[in-house]
């Protein structure tokens, strides 16, 4: 668990790391990172300490994950292709 300031993340009220998140959203991190990347879920809050910045997973934030997730299909997603004529 990263620390900010010398405090856990999960010692702070409400706030998870993205590890922490995935981990209860019930997916990988990589996972979880790509759907932030492709722009499925909105980004949570960043804080920057020390040069850094990390981003902090409220309660909403996990539970609008899981919903997204609770509608998504298992297995590999395929994204049609159509060659260029």
């Amino acid at each position: 668990m990263p620390l900010i300031s010398g405090i856990r993340i999960s010692a702070m009220k409400d706030a998870h790391s993205t590890a922490e998140a995935a981990k209860l959203i019930g997916i990988s991190k990589s996972s979880l990172l790509r759907w932030l990347a492709d722009g499925t879920i909105p980004e949570p809050k960043r804080v920057k300490v020390g040069g850094i910045e990390w981003r902090i997973w409220s309660k909403a934030d996990i539970a609008r994950a899981r919903k997204l997730k609770a509608t998504m299909r298992p297995g590999p997603k395929r994204i049609a292709f159509k060659p260029a004529r």
